[in-house]
């Protein structure tokens, strides 16, 4: 979960946006004003890593689950959003032109819905509790097989995480489609092919260098990680 009490000390201002409550990051004391100013100022402020993941324990546990086992990226976006909710700066975002860190970011994830061949986009909101995510995801799926949109409600937030699942390819790299870096701040991870000799699956990282750095991407792979070789007690609740 986040860290409270780093949480405090960006807390400055909590205001409302579309009805999402966010703290407004004090720029005259944020140590990483002078960064936020340098790459923000990029033509292209954006960086993306991809790396491999183990999946070993989570395939096997998966499996023991028979059939109440629930879909692969249920499993592996509750994971995500655990990892990405863990890291603050991964939380924050840019609303109005002004950084900001939100207490909780939901997921907004592509989904291909019941007997179409274009995706549509979901959102879910982020629940510690592994039961709880899976159904709002589920909810999610539902509410786009029975009408399918690329402009789901709440799309229009920036306290999200964009996900996907590119599960026929085994991926190095990904680049995905983004907008004004001033208006549009939101991190977008995916997850490719699983290679069943390796036990790994592939996970790209994509994010606004002017929040987050390379450090900050390793502490959400230690995270995710940790959850994805104990899903005993990682989906347990």
């Amino acid at each position: 979960m986040i860290d409270h009490n780093v949480i405090e000390y960006y807390k400055k201002t909590i205001t409302f946006w579309f009805g999402i409550m966010m703290e407004l990051i004090d720029l005259d004391t944020w140590p990483r004003k002078d960064h936020f100013a340098f790459f923000q100022n990029r033509k292209n402020p954006r960086f993306s890593i991809t790396f491999p993941v183990n999946v070993t324990s989570l395939l096997r546990f998966r499996a023991a689950q028979g059939n109440g086992k629930k879909r692969f990226t249920d499993y592996v976006y509750h994971a995500v959003m655990t990892s990405a909710n863990a890291v603050p700066e991964f939380c924050m975002r840019l609303v109005d032109k002004k950084p900001v860190i939100f207490p909780v970011v939901d997921a907004a994830f592509t989904y291909l819905p019941r007997d179409r061949d274009l995706h549509a986009n979901c959102i879910a909101a982020y629940n510690a509790a592994f039961s709880v995510f899976s159904q709002n995801i589920q909810a999610a799926r539902d509410a786009a097989d029975a009408s399918p949109t690329l402009a789901p409600d709440g799309c229009e937030s920036q306290g999200l995480i964009y996900l996907t699942c590119v599960s026929d390819i085994p991926f190095t790299a990904v680049t995905n489609p983004w907008d004004d870096p001033w208006t549009d701040s939101v991190p977008r991870i995916a997850v490719g092919m699983v290679d069943p000799a390796a036990g790994t699956m592939p996970v790209s990282v994509e994010a606004l260098h002017s929040f987050i750095d390379g450090r900050h991407v390793a502490a959400f792979l230690k995270c995710l990680s940790g959850i994805l070789e104990t899903p005993e007690t990682s989906f347990a609740s």
